[in-house]
Protein backbone atom coordinates (compact mmCIF):
# COMPACT_ATOMS: atom_id res chain seq x y z
CA UNK A 1 0.00 0.00 0.00
CA UNK A 2 1.17 3.46 -0.92
CA UNK A 3 0.00 5.91 0.96
CA UNK A 4 0.34 9.83 0.96
CA UNK A 5 -1.30 12.95 2.75
CA UNK A 6 -2.43 15.84 0.72
CA UNK A 7 -4.72 18.74 1.24
CA UNK A 8 -8.84 17.88 0.87
CA UNK A 9 -10.42 19.85 -1.96
CA UNK A 10 -13.90 20.53 -2.89
CA UNK A 11 -14.16 17.36 -5.16
CA UNK A 12 -13.62 14.93 -1.96
CA UNK A 13 -16.81 16.03 -0.70
CA UNK A 14 -18.53 13.22 -1.36
CA UNK A 15 -16.19 10.89 -0.17
CA UNK A 16 -15.56 12.87 2.89
CA UNK A 17 -19.34 12.74 3.81
CA UNK A 18 -19.25 8.89 3.36
CA UNK A 19 -16.37 8.57 5.70
CA UNK A 20 -17.62 10.61 7.85
CA UNK A 21 -21.23 9.17 7.92
CA UNK A 22 -19.13 5.24 8.31
CA UNK A 23 -16.97 6.29 11.07
CA UNK A 24 -19.45 8.86 12.95
CA UNK A 25 -23.23 7.78 12.64
CA UNK A 26 -25.66 10.48 13.84
CA UNK A 27 -22.89 12.47 14.87
CA UNK A 28 -21.28 12.96 11.97
CA UNK A 29 -20.40 16.48 10.32
CA UNK A 30 -23.40 17.90 7.95
CA UNK A 31 -22.46 18.25 4.04
CA UNK A 32 -22.83 22.47 5.64
CA UNK A 33 -19.87 22.18 8.02
CA UNK A 34 -17.88 20.35 5.94
CA UNK A 35 -17.94 22.95 2.97
CA UNK A 36 -17.46 25.11 5.84
CA UNK A 37 -14.28 23.78 6.83
CA UNK A 38 -13.17 23.02 3.56
CA UNK A 39 -13.91 27.01 2.64
CA UNK A 40 -12.44 28.44 5.57
CA UNK A 41 -8.76 29.90 5.88
CA UNK A 42 -8.51 28.99 8.88
CA UNK A 43 -9.19 25.30 8.64
CA UNK A 44 -6.67 22.60 7.66
CA UNK A 45 -8.11 19.92 5.73
CA UNK A 46 -6.27 17.12 4.88
CA UNK A 47 -6.69 14.00 2.81
CA UNK A 48 -5.20 10.14 3.53
CA UNK A 49 -4.76 8.14 0.33
CA UNK A 50 -3.97 4.34 -0.34
CA UNK A 51 -2.95 3.50 -3.52
CA UNK A 52 -4.77 6.76 -4.79
CA UNK A 53 -8.06 6.33 -3.03
CA UNK A 54 -9.27 8.43 -0.26
CA UNK A 55 -9.45 6.29 3.01
CA UNK A 56 -9.26 9.12 5.63
CA UNK A 57 -9.20 12.32 6.32
CA UNK A 58 -8.43 14.93 8.89
CA UNK A 59 -9.69 18.25 10.12
CA UNK A 60 -9.14 21.04 12.57
CA UNK A 61 -7.99 24.98 12.87
CA UNK A 62 -5.66 26.99 14.43
CA UNK A 63 -7.42 28.90 17.40
CA UNK A 64 -6.59 31.70 19.91
CA UNK A 65 -6.48 31.43 23.64
CA UNK A 66 -4.71 32.37 26.38
CA UNK A 67 -1.82 29.84 26.40
CA UNK A 68 -1.33 30.97 22.29
CA UNK A 69 -2.59 29.53 19.45
CA UNK A 70 -4.10 25.72 19.86
CA UNK A 71 -4.28 23.63 17.13
CA UNK A 72 -8.25 22.21 17.60
CA UNK A 73 -8.95 18.64 15.73
CA UNK A 74 -12.51 18.26 15.12
CA UNK A 75 -12.71 15.53 13.14
CA UNK A 76 -10.19 12.60 12.43
CA UNK A 77 -11.63 9.71 10.24
CA UNK A 78 -10.26 6.29 9.08
CA UNK A 79 -12.47 3.82 6.62
CA UNK A 80 -13.19 0.72 8.77
CA UNK A 81 -11.26 -1.77 6.36
CA UNK A 82 -8.26 0.52 6.43
CA UNK A 83 -7.77 1.05 9.93
CA UNK A 84 -4.90 -0.16 12.20
CA UNK A 85 -2.68 0.32 9.53
CA UNK A 86 -1.32 3.58 10.58
CA UNK A 87 -3.16 6.05 8.32
CA UNK A 88 -4.71 7.49 11.32
CA UNK A 89 -1.12 8.27 13.03
CA UNK A 90 0.20 9.75 9.58
CA UNK A 91 -2.93 11.89 9.68
CA UNK A 92 -2.79 13.10 13.02
CA UNK A 93 1.26 13.85 12.56
CA UNK A 94 0.18 15.47 9.12
CA UNK A 95 -1.91 17.96 10.81
CA UNK A 96 0.05 18.65 13.87
CA UNK A 97 2.88 20.01 11.05
CA UNK A 98 1.13 21.97 9.45
CA UNK A 99 -0.17 23.78 12.27
CA UNK A 100 3.00 24.39 13.81
CA UNK A 101 4.00 25.75 10.89
CA UNK A 102 1.13 28.46 11.59
CA UNK A 103 2.22 29.19 14.87
CA UNK A 104 0.72 26.33 17.40
CA UNK A 105 2.05 25.92 20.43
CA UNK A 106 -0.79 23.37 21.27
CA UNK A 107 -3.31 20.95 20.49
CA UNK A 108 -6.93 19.66 21.79
CA UNK A 109 -9.32 17.48 20.73
CA UNK A 110 -12.39 15.30 22.29
CA UNK A 111 -13.07 11.85 21.99
CA UNK A 112 -15.80 9.83 22.63
CA UNK A 113 -14.76 8.35 26.16
CA UNK A 114 -15.90 5.04 24.97
CA UNK A 115 -13.99 5.42 21.83
CA UNK A 116 -10.83 2.99 22.88
CA UNK A 117 -9.24 2.68 19.51
CA UNK A 118 -9.19 6.42 19.12
CA UNK A 119 -7.78 7.45 22.70
CA UNK A 120 -4.77 4.76 22.48
CA UNK A 121 -4.31 6.55 18.72
CA UNK A 122 -4.05 10.07 20.61
CA UNK A 123 -2.26 8.58 23.72
CA UNK A 124 0.63 7.10 21.56
CA UNK A 125 1.06 10.37 19.95
CA UNK A 126 1.57 12.38 23.35
CA UNK A 127 -2.64 13.48 23.99
CA UNK A 128 -3.40 13.63 27.80
CA UNK A 129 -6.22 13.79 29.36
CA UNK A 130 -7.61 17.15 30.89
CA UNK A 131 -11.12 17.07 31.10
CA UNK A 132 -14.11 15.15 31.24
CA UNK A 133 -17.19 16.83 29.06
CA UNK A 134 -20.40 15.36 30.25
CA UNK A 135 -23.13 15.34 27.44
CA UNK A 136 -20.77 16.18 25.25
CA UNK A 137 -21.67 14.28 21.74
CA UNK A 138 -26.01 13.50 23.41
CA UNK A 139 -27.40 13.49 26.73
CA UNK A 140 -25.40 10.40 28.39
CA UNK A 141 -22.71 10.68 26.03
CA UNK A 142 -19.43 12.00 27.63
CA UNK A 143 -16.24 12.58 25.91
CA UNK A 144 -12.44 13.37 27.22
CA UNK A 145 -10.87 16.56 26.10
CA UNK A 146 -7.15 15.84 25.15
CA UNK A 147 -3.80 18.16 25.25
CA UNK A 148 -0.38 17.87 24.26
CA UNK A 149 2.40 20.46 23.42
CA UNK A 150 3.09 21.18 20.15
CA UNK A 151 7.05 19.93 19.38
CA UNK A 152 9.09 22.80 18.04
CA UNK A 153 9.80 23.38 14.48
Amino acid sequence: MVLCVRKASFDDLDILLRVEAECFGEEAFSRDQLVYCLSSPDFVSLTALADGEIVGFVIGSAEKATEGSVGHAYTLDVEKGCRRQGIGGKLLEAFESALVKMGVRFFVLEVRVDNVAARRLYSKHGYKPVAKLRDYYDEGVDAVRLKKAAAAP
